[in-house]
């Protein structure tokens, strides 16, 4: 009796003390009660615990009910407690203005549009007064930085969120993230990793060309082992090289749909990661082949994560007649498509590095990319010789027996009356015209089924 009263009157001097002291108790019989349970059913007790993954779930299971515990203690008791400053912890200043997702982006990259599918699978013709566009600005800079870390995204923007966070509870979901993260790392450390791919793919030879117009929605049902965006990796091996296929495009989906019909079966046998971007011109400006090579190369590289390793530009209309002519990684800048079959594979002269030509990250950004100055046929591609070999790179070729390819017909363009002017300067001024000063705007970018299409308008504002 004299207990009782004395319990009394503590719990009249301090009710919610006593409140607290109970109900945690309450909690805490409950939380062994259902341990007792959770460890029954785990098999705990003569049988060993079920192994390392059954001690991972009760470890689990356990970590679970007493934050469910603790939530329930500190939220209904101590919601209005000094205890609560402590728990909650906010994760921005308070005397500054807070961004929300999507209000402020990272200065480095430009924010792209989101990529959505079509139901639509031909290419239109987009103007600028029918779709918001965003004006980019390429930071050269920015991307040989990221580039240094792969597993950095690209194209996440860094944004402040106006939340705050329980410290408490956020150490204990850290520790089950931290368990079930350590589990995952450890079944795939026991399981096989894919081999590298042979450095020369097995069977490879002469292949021929078909030139017969395919409708784009037929070639687009096709190909199964291709992967939204015409991303593919080799399923059996681990590829040595992953490539980016830029095409500049306007005014050929004749042309497209036998493109992809021939590549893609093409690349495949090669066993090499790449993905396929189709870069079209908007806007009424002369066509500018070398800027779109140069937005396909900054697009591109927002699409995967750590970016490509290097790049082949290619032609629409040009398409490979042996699958020797490797799509890889070069050591030194190659021209692929040294040997024509309109140009009775004739090399017409050395200096040539138009039509078909590769390049890795570092060769490409070295030379600061392709000229922008270049609008309507001609002079883009011996400027590119002209860097290249201003920066010491020499120009490598397969034997002219590899090096073949056949073109599709097409109505050749009026050329650049101002071509040779301009590689009058290009050993002067190429520091100055290109990847730095690659300015457009991104109209769109959609991924289909065998291709990313990137549409920009490029023409110049005064």
């Amino acid at each position: 009796m004299a207990h009782k009263n004395i319990l009394s009157a503590e719990s009249r001097r301090k009710p919610q003390h006593i409140h607290s002291t109970l109900l945690a108790q309450f909690c805490v019989t409950g939380l062994g009660n259902h341990v007792r349970a959770s460890h029954a059913l785990m098999g705990g007790g003569g049988s060993g615990g079920g192994g390392r993954a059954g001690r991972a779930l009760r470890l689990l299971l356990l970590l679970v009910l007493a934050l469910a515990a603790v939530e329930y203690l500190f939220g209904s008791i101590l919601d209005a407690s000094p205890l609560r400053t402590y728990l909650y912890t906010p994760v921005y200043n308070a005397t500054q203005s807070t961004l929300r997702s999507g209000e402020r982006l990272s200065a480095g990259w430009p924010r792209r549009l989101p990529i959505t599918p079509i139901e639509s699978k031909k290419l239109t013709q987009v103007h600028p007064s029918q779709v918001k566009t965003s004006r980019v600005h390429f930071n050269i800079s920015t991307l040989l930085d990221t580039t240094k870390h792969p597993l950095l995204n690209m194209t996440r923007p860094n944004v402040t969120e106006d939340t705050s966070t329980p410290l408490l509870i956020t150490k204990i979901m850290e520790g089950i993230k931290n368990l079930v993260t350590t589990e995952e790392f450890n079944l795939k450390m026991s399981e096989p990793t894919l081999p590298l791919c042979d450095e020369m793919p097995p069977d490879l030879g002469p292949i021929s060309v078909n030139k017969t117009e395919i409708e784009l929605d037929f070639v687009e049902t096709k190909y199964p082992e291709v992967h939204r965006g015409g991303r593919y990796s080799p399923p059996n091996c681990t590829a040595r090289h992953k490539v980016a296929i830029i095409v500049p495009y306007r005014d050929r989906q004749q042309h497209l749909a036998i493109f992809l019909n021939h590549m893609h079966p093409f690349l495949m046998k090669q066993q090499i990661e790449y993905g396929i971007f189709i870069v079209e011109q908007d806007g009424n400006s002369d066509f500018n082949r070398a800027k779109l090579m140069n937005v396909g190369f900054a697009e591109s590289q927002k699409q995967k994560a750590g970016g490509w390793q290097c790049f082949i530009f290619h032609d629409i209309d040009l398409l490979p007649l042996d699958q020797r002519n490797l799509y890889s990684c070069p050591r030194q800048p190659r021209h692929m498509s040294a040997s024509i079959d309109k140009l009775n594979f004739r090399l017409p002269y050395e200096e040539l590095f138009g039509g078909v030509s590769a390049m890795t990250l570092e060769q490409f950004t070295k030379v600061n990319g392709f000229s922008n100055k270049y609008w309507g046929w001609g002079g883009e591609d011996d400027d590119m010789f002209y860097r290249l070999k201003k920066v010491n790179y020499h120009i490598a070729r397969y034997k002219m027996s590899i090096a073949r390819y056949a073109m599709l017909d097409h109505k050749k363009s009026a050329p650049n009356p101002k071509r040779y002017q301009l590689l009058s300067q290009t050993s002067k001024t190429f520091q100055k015209d290109g990847l730095s000063t690659l300015e457009y705007d991104l109209v769109d970018v959609v991924q289909h089924h065998l291709y990313t299409h990137v549409i920009a308008n490029i023409d110049e504002h005064s």
